[in-house]
């Protein structure tokens, strides 16, 4: 976005304002990509890992909204949540997990082919000989 400063770890502005609860899951997600396949070296592959956290950050959200109705469906006094609204944060979540594990997947292959992360089994194969 113009005139805004860059975020930190040069991770992509993909959320407008990256301020509150949204911004600060934004950047946990964001960082632990970055532990674990960074550093991303150019800015294609950093807009792809702001894409995979924000997948993250859909997946823990429909995560917990289930969790809190199946709760309070069974927990719950008064008027509770009926079972076609559970169903439905059931498949809003699903549908979230396999969003964020196909981005990953796509994040993970798209990193080891540009070299960016050293793959193990390659490390090793090296290693020894050139045997896999």
């Amino acid at each position: 976005m113009p005139g805004k400063r860059p975020l930190k770890s040069q991770a992509p502005r993909l959320l407008g304002y990256h301020g509150g609860a949204e911004g600060k899951a934004y950047r946990r997600a964001y960082d632990a990509l970055g532990t674990e396949l960074g550093p991303f070296r150019n800015e294609y592959v950093r807009y792809e890992a702001g894409r995979v956290a924000i997948a993250r950050m859909q997946f823990e959200r429909a995560t917990r909204e289930l969790v809190f109705m199946q709760r309070q469906r069974r927990q719950g006094r008064g008027r509770r949540p009926n079972l076609q609204q559970i169903e439905r944060l059931a498949r809003r979540q699903g549908l979230a997990d396999g969003s964020y594990a196909q981005a990953i997947r796509r994040l993970e292959e798209l990193v080891s082919r540009d070299g960016h992360a050293p793959d193990l089994a390659r490390q090793l194969a090296a290693l020894e000989g050139g045997r896999p």
